[in-house]
């Protein structure tokens, strides 16, 4: 895996609260998917996250269901199942559903859940405990793709329900620090970096040391897939003019700060990452412009991170839809072909 991989270009959404009724913001969501899925996007990739306006995807697989009804090749991901707030069993029967319904359209996001405020509402009292449940999660995960009866809680239970992709879903695993490293290239899990744009190209490049050397191991849970992606996301607005972009994409970032700090502030706690739109060393920093200006800047951002992958977060704040989709729009028509490029 070199650095001149070829790009692909996927969507990134937490599904935010908003003014608008929950109806009208899945809504939105969807038609966005329908519209990625016809301008040729590879992927739709949702947040999970809890009692936060951050977002009202509690449930992913319910929003993915939809997705897969409304397109017929783009894919979907939950980036993460936040598995220690799952039962194991009905993850797994969860998770073949979406994939045979989708006839195998299904990517699978795995984690621990990045927040342990949100952790709290299922049970989780610390790191060591939702570490211990998500490997556990994972590991009976894996034993039920292979197996066609298991034992579990006691019980011997006969499956009768597979991924349709073997052994399963290509896996995803997003990061944001070196200790993830390891693990993830290993095992060659598709990542997501969420830090700070200039930490980025040193952690792929570390990834894909690792990844070189574990390529061939027996064992890899994410083997069935040649090359890994290494994501960034980027929170974007693209308009007629630079000014309008700018205009619109300040307000919704604002709003999406708020969303991201929630919970530490409700806590009074100091905000955990730094959301200036225009600093180098923000965690989610914003492009908006005309589609030359975002064309320039999302050129900067892909060789300096040495991404292969880009996600687009179109859809944040309180951007209205209309906006949204004419982003996704002028940049499906004007900045991802040169991109290619």
């Amino acid at each position: 895996m070199e650095r001149n991989e070829p790009l692909q270009v996927g969507i990134f959404d937490w599904i935010e609260a908003s003014r608008r009724a929950p109806a009208e913001v899945y809504e939105h969501k969807l038609k966005l998917a329908a519209a990625a899925d016809k301008a040729g996007f590879h992927a739709y990739l949702i947040a999970e996250h809890q009692g936060t306006p951050l977002s009202i995807d509690g449930s992913p697989s319910v929003l993915l269901a939809a997705m897969f009804q409304r397109t017929r090749r783009l894919r979907a991901v939950a980036l993460t199942f936040c598995l220690p707030w799952y039962d194991p069993f009905r993850l797994y029967n969860g998770i073949c559903m979406l994939d045979q319904m989708s006839q195998g359209r299904l990517e699978l996001g795995v984690g621990r859940g990045v927040s342990p405020i949100e952790s709290r509402i299922f049970g989780m009292q610390g790191i060591e405990q939702s570490r211990e449940k998500y490997r556990e999660t994972l590991d009976l995960f894996f034993t039920f793709c292979r197996s066609d009866v298991v034992r579990y809680r006691g019980e011997e239970v006969e499956l009768y329900n597979k991924p349709v992709q073997k052994p399963w879903p290509p896996l995803w695993f997003p990061t944001s620090n070196r200790e993830s490293i390891e693990f993830t290239a290993r095992n060659g899990y598709h990542t997501a970096f969420l830090g700070k744009r200039d930490d980025c190209r040193a952690l792929f490049d570390q990834y894909r040391e690792i990844w070189r050397r574990h390529k061939d191991d027996p064992g890899r849970h994410n083997a069935h897939v040649a090359t890994p992606f290494l994501a960034k996301t980027q929170h974007m607005v693209v308009a007629d003019t630079d000014a309008e972009a700018e205009r619109l994409g300040l307000q919704a970032y604002g709003t999406w700060a708020g969303h991201i700090h929630h919970l530490t502030r409700k806590l009074g706690r100091p905000d955990v990452h730094k959301t200036d739109p225009y600093a180098q060393d923000s965690t989610q920093p914003l492009v908006a412009g005309a589609p030359r200006t975002v064309l320039e800047k999302v050129k900067e951002m892909l060789r300096v991170t040495s991404a292969n992958y880009l996600l687009c977060i179109f859809s944040f704040g309180d951007l209205a839809p209309e906006h949204a989709m004419r982003s996704l729009e002028l940049f499906s028509t004007e900045v991802k072909p040169n991109l290619r490029g």
